[in-house]
């Protein structure tokens, strides 16, 4: 953990003590609960914005995490410099601007996730491309934090946060270290992305994943815990070292996160646990979000919506 303090929270996080929200991810490896899969970008084009709203309110989500980029670096947004590094992967659709303004008109705060794609083999052709795999780390640092930089600019006031993820394949310091190619003593520039990040909002709350369960903070330039998170821990249990906003975020049907296979998966915990969960954490201020099965075509796990309606009658 570096030595400095840690920075003044951002007035960015007032709304996130006991919010409850619903993370998703939505990617290029998305396919239908049932159908033939459409290109990535075509699936873009035809996702349903109004009825995404839709479905996040019949859940009661105060928040959305909505992934940019996961796994591969396909971005649900025109972006003229990624589109440089490699032709082929942005929409058309700006997907992710409608989002975010129908969202604020229905009172849903935004937080984007991304993920670099420079994960083992996930993505090779966009790690050669982008510097990972070889040449100056130092350019392809440049070329990440511009890609965030120029979603934060295009979105200026329209989001409320960013969750970064894969740092540990970045950065060789934390908990895990699954980087592909020696570092040396070369370390990403943190808070250079962190800047990026609010280079279009000062106020944008920020947090840098170091792995399920783990608290290692990459950088002090951060407001809130990833809380990445396999099961569901106790209802509450206080943590005495909260350097951070607490916050835990679990999938309640498909533990793989991406909905890569036909047909939806089963709720994986009962509702009683569920529940227990939730307003433990939710009355201790904890932000709670729970990660739901969506599908290419955007809707999201019946299962799991019957469970959360349930928990809230």
């Amino acid at each position: 953990m570096p030595d400095n303090k840690i920075q003044m929270p951002s007035p960015g996080i007032e709304w996130m003590p006991g919010s409850f929200g619903i993370g998703v991810h939505w990617t290029n490896r998305s396919v239908p609960a049932s159908g033939e899969a459409v290109p990535f970008l075509r699936a873009a084009e035809a996702f349903n914005v109004p009825r995404f709203v839709e479905q996040l309110q019949e859940m009661r989500a105060r928040h959305c995490i909505f992934t940019l980029a996961h796994a591969e670096q396909f971005l649900p947004l025109p972006h003229p410099s990624a589109a440089e590094i490699l032709p082929g992967r942005t929409a058309r659709r700006d997907l992710a601007g409608e989002l975010a303004d129908a969202l604020r008109a229905a009172g849903i705060r935004l937080i984007l996730y991304y993920n670099h794609s420079c994960n083992g083999s996930d993505d090779f052709p966009w790690q050669q491309a982008v510097g990972y795999r070889e040449g100056p780390l130092d350019s392809m640092a440049e070329r990440l934090c511009g890609i965030v930089a120029h979603i934060a600019e295009r979105y200026r006031g329209r989001f409320d946060g960013w969750w970064f993820d894969s740092c540990y394949t970045l950065d060789p310091r934390g908990p895990y270290d699954f980087t592909t190619r020696p570092m040396g003593e070369w370390r990403f520039p943190w808070d250079k992305l962190a800047e990026a990040a609010r280079s279009g909002s000062q106020e944008a709350a920020l947090t840098f994943n170091a792995g399920p369960g783990e608290r290692y903070l990459y950088t002090l330039r951060q407001e809130y815990y990833s809380g990445e998170a396999e099961t569901l821990d106790s209802a509450y249990e206080p943590e005495p070292e909260d350097l951070l906003l607490r916050h835990r975020w679990v999938c309640i049907d498909n533990p793989a996160w991406v909905h890569t296979e036909p047909g939806f998966h089963p709720c994986r915990f009962t509702d009683a646990a569920l529940r227990d969960f939730m307003t433990g954490h939710l009355s201790h201020g904890t932000m709670v979000t729970l990660n739901v099965e969506i599908d290419q075509n955007g809707a999201f796990n019946p299962a799991s919506l019957r469970q959360l309606n349930r928990l809230e009658k």
